[in-house]
């Protein structure tokens, strides 16, 4: 009898985590979603630029936030009623933001959807690792793996969809089906664990205090940064110090108390210190594979969300197989993960070379070479570090080591995206003032040049040019500068791909799971 019950518990289990996969693939959608379709969004609530640039900030601070303390939680409530609850929080909340049209509603809606997205992607991890069998528990992290891979890169397809299809309110109501499934698949799967509420008698206010003004500071720093001009505000300057100390401390406090939210003595393993560290670095290549690409076809070319639709498909569903695939291979004994990562990061480290030689010229196709290595390299990079980092890791740590690493996922996000930005931005002007210097110390030369190279003379002329020539000659300077500052933003992730390359040293042998040898052996 104990047997049978082996194969549908086991089939429990599944479907359990399943329903949790579901639930983090829609909450990332709609995140990447709502970011591509952010213009519209403003169009549609008549707020400009900047008031609409704190949706986006207010979601990633809900993120960081609902991640510190979800795995806390989890235990509390019991991983089934939690879960439930963030999925159905999801769902209520995507149903609100379809349906208010005032910027102040919209505010807090998109803070509290941030909160259901940091509730929701720790648990994935805290279920492989708690109730997951070792013959399986590699399949349970390439799950998680697809959070940080097919998700975020399916938001733009769904944005495609909903221009040319369905409609501007599409964007949120297609998560609402998927967590309804979620929902279900979740009750059913998930072991029923008591109530815990005793812990809360122990809850650490100071660090909940600390860790949540970390967070707040470190996001809306990184996220307003580029806006407000970074230390030349006295805002940011604010935000810089507080959120220094409170991390700093936060950190030293969780070390000593008897309920934490997370452990940092588990940053004292080699392989888990690594696995944080190259955590971050893949969030933020990813960042740079998703959305550059379509930044340089947009700008550059004016490509519509539809027209870039094809890239960005070719790094999002080939992680459907790859991943499973990774993790079947690392099963076997002779398959070292330490290999496998450098293998993927050097498959990483070859796009952005490739991208590195990006010109006007480059359309859609350019990109489809690039992207197709890349997609391989990220799946090779992703399950391996996670079976390097959680090998380490006893399963009644599993808790504190999803907050510890995911709290570092939502934080690589907004500090990725505004270094990037900060950096483009920079070396864009650079550019476009060495080229408006150059073809001025030249002018006349350039003029009388028209014969043999067949440019417009007419902004080179002494008498002044028209308006229309002037704004055609603004535009190729400006496309070449943006063309510039990109490939400047590849060389700038190629840097960060072999940085991450160097780290792998530190890193011991950890075995598949199934094989229960112990780490370093």
């Amino acid at each position: 009898m104990a047997e049978a019950s082996e194969p549908r518990m086991a089939g429990y289990l599944l479907a359990g985590l399943a329903g949790v996969l579901l639930a983090c693939i829609a909450a990332d959608i709609n995140a990447q979603a709502t970011t591509l379709a952010m213009a519209d969004i403003r169009g549609h609530l008549g707020v400009g630029i900047d008031r609409g640039s704190w949706f986006e900030t207010l979601f990633s601070v809900g993120e960081v936030m609902g991640m510190l303390v979800a795995p806390w939680l989890a235990i509390a409530f019991s991983m089934r009623r939690f879960a439930a609850f963030a999925t159905l929080m999801l769902a209520v909340l995507s149903l609100g933001c379809a349906a208010v049209n005032s910027p102040e509603l919209f505010y807090g809606l998109r803070y509290l959807q941030g909160l259901s997205t940091g509730f929701l992607i720790p648990l994935l991890m805290t279920v492989a690792l708690r109730f997951l069998t070792p013959s399986i528990k590699l399949f349970g992290l390439a799950a998680y793996a697809l959070t940080a891979t097919f998700a975020p890169n399916f938001g733009a397809p769904v944005v495609a969809w909903a221009h040319q299809v369905a409609g501007y309110d599409a964007i949120y109501l297609s998560v609402v089906p998927v967590a309804a499934l979620a929902f279900g698949l979740i009750v059913y799967g998930i072991p029923q664990d008591p109530l815990r509420l005793e812990r809360f008698k122990q809850l650490d206010w100071i660090g909940l205090i600390l860790g949540w003004t970390a967070g707040i500071c470190i996001v809306t720093l990184f996220s307003q940064g580029e806006r407000l001009d970074w230390l030349h505000s006295p805002m940011i300057d604010v935000l810089a110090i507080v959120g220094s100390v409170s991390l700093v401390v936060f950190v030293w406090h969780e070390c000593y108390h008897p309920v934490p939210f997370i452990w940092p003595q588990l940053l004292l393993r080699p392989n888990f210190a690594f696995g944080t560290i190259m955590l971050f670095g893949f969030i933020v290549l990813g960042f740079a594979f998703s959305n550059l690409p379509s930044r340089f076809l947009s700008e550059v070319h004016g490509y519509r969300p539809a027209q870039t639709m094809p890239v960005a498909m070719i790094v999002a569903l080939p992680p459907l197989v790859l991943l499973p695939a990774v993790s079947w291979l690392l099963n076997f004994k002779r398959v070292d993960a330490r290999w496998c990562l450098v293998v993927g990061l050097v498959l990483v480290a070859t796009t952005c070379l490739l991208y590195t030689q990006v010109s006007p010229d480059w359309i859609r196709h350019n990109f489809y070479l690039g992207q197709s290595i890349a997609v391989v390299g990220q799946a090779l990079v992703v399950v391996s570090l996670l079976m390097l980092a959680t090998g380490v890791v006893a399963p009644q740590e599993g808790p504190y080591a999803a907050a510890t690493i995911n709290v570092t996922r939502a934080l690589a996000a907004p500090i990725g995206t505004g270094v990037l930005d900060w950096f483009l931005r920079v070396r864009s002007d650079t550019h476009s003032h060495a080229l408006l210097d150059r073809i001025g110390a030249h002018r006349y030369e350039l003029a009388q040049s028209t014969a043999l190279t067949g440019h417009d003379p007419a902004p080179m002329r002494a008498d002044g040019a028209s308006a229309s020539a002037m704004s055609q000659f603004a535009s190729h300077i400006q496309s070449q500068a943006q063309t510039l500052a990109l490939a400047d933003g590849w060389q700038l992730m190629l840097v960060l791909a072999v940085g991450l390359l160097m780290t792998c040293v530190i890193t011991e042998r950890v075995y598949p799971p199934r094989l229960k040898i112990p780490p370093g052996t």
